[in-house]
C-alpha cells in the first residue's frame, strides 16, 4: 500500500481534496523536521510515484504547503522547499502555546477527579515508554495528553483553532529528539500536579511555558542537523 493510501481507513478511495491534504500533511512534517532540505526540487512526477496518485492531488497538496510559504519557485520556475525561518518556527510554537495555555486553564477548571486520574495514567505510561525508548510511543502519548486536556477545555473554538495551528508543528518531533524526554515528561507532570490543586491561571503559564520549550528543542534539533535557519 502506498504512502498516502495507508491513512486513509482500510485504504478505501478518498476524495482528491482530502488526498492533496494527506500529501501535504506528509511533506509538511518532513520539512519541518529537516528531512526535506531548503532548495529540494519538488518534481511532481517523482511524487506521483512515490504517493502511487496522480497529478492532481500532487498539485493541491504542493499548492496548500505554497499558500503556507514552506514552497517557493525559484528562477527556473521550479518549486522547491523554502528556506526555514527561526522566527516563523518560534512563533508557531508560541502561538500554539498561548491557545492550549488557555485550553489548559479551561480543562484545569472543567476537570474530574477521574479526568485528571486519566491524565495522569497518559503520563504514567509516557514516562515508561521512555524508559523503553519507545520513541514512537512516546510521540503518540505525547500528542493523545495533550488532545485530551485541548478537549477538556470544553470550547469548540479552542479545539478547532488548535487543529489549525497544530499542522505548523510536526506531531512526532519527539521521534527525532529522545533527549527530550526527560524534560518534556518533567514539564508534564508540573502541569498536571497544578491542574490536581486547581491553580488555573499557573497551568495557563505552564503549558505556554511547555509549548515554547518544545519549540526551542525542535530549532535546537534542526540546527544540530546542520540546517540553517534564516
Amino acid at each position: 500500500m502506498d504512502q498516502v493510501s495507508s491513512l486513509a481507513a482500510g485504504g478505501r478511495p478518498v476524495q482528491r481534496a482530502l488526498l492533496g491534504n494527506q500529501i501535504a500533511d506528509a511533506l509538511r512534517r518532513e520539512i519541518l523536521l529537516g528531512v526535506l532540505k531548503p532548495g529540494t526540487r519538488m518534481a511532481q512526477q517523482q511524487l506521483c510515484e512515490r504517493f502511487g496518485t496522480s497529478r492532481m492531488p500532487v498539485r493541491d497538496g504542493l499548492r496548500v504547503l505554497a499558500h503556507e510559504g514552506l514552497l517557493i519557485t525559484d528562477a527556473g520556475q521550479h518549486t522547491i522547499v523554502a528556506p526555514l525561518s527561526r522566527g516563523d518556527l518560534q512563533d508557531s510554537f508560541l502561538i500554539e502555546g498561548m491557545l492550549a495555555g488557555v485550553a489548559a486553564e479551561r480543562a484545569s477548571k472543567a476537570a474530574s477527579e477521574d479526568d485528571l486520574d486519566r491524565l495522569d495514567g497518559l503520563h504514567h505510561r509516557m514516562l515508561e515508554a521512555s524508559d523503553g525508548r519507545d520513541q514512537t510511543l512516546v510521540a503518540d502519548l505525547n500528542w493523545d495528553l495533550h488532545r485530551t486536556i485541548n478537549r477538556l477545555s470544553g470550547s469548540r473554538k479552542l479545539i478547532g483553532a488548535l487543529r489549525v495551528v497544530s499542522l505548523d508543528l510536526p506531531r512526532n518531533y519527539l521521534v527525532q529528539m529522545p533527549e527530550w524526554n526527560e524534560r518534556s515528561n518533567a514539564e508534564h507532570a508540573v502541569v498536571l500536579e497544578a491542574m490536581r490543586r486547581r491553580q488555573h491561571e499557573t497551568v495557563n503559564t505552564l503549558m505556554v511555558d511547555h509549548i515554547v520549550d518544545s519549540g526551542k528543542g525542535l530549532i535546537a534539533y534542526l540546527e544540530s542537523q546542520g540546517l540553517e535557519l534564516d
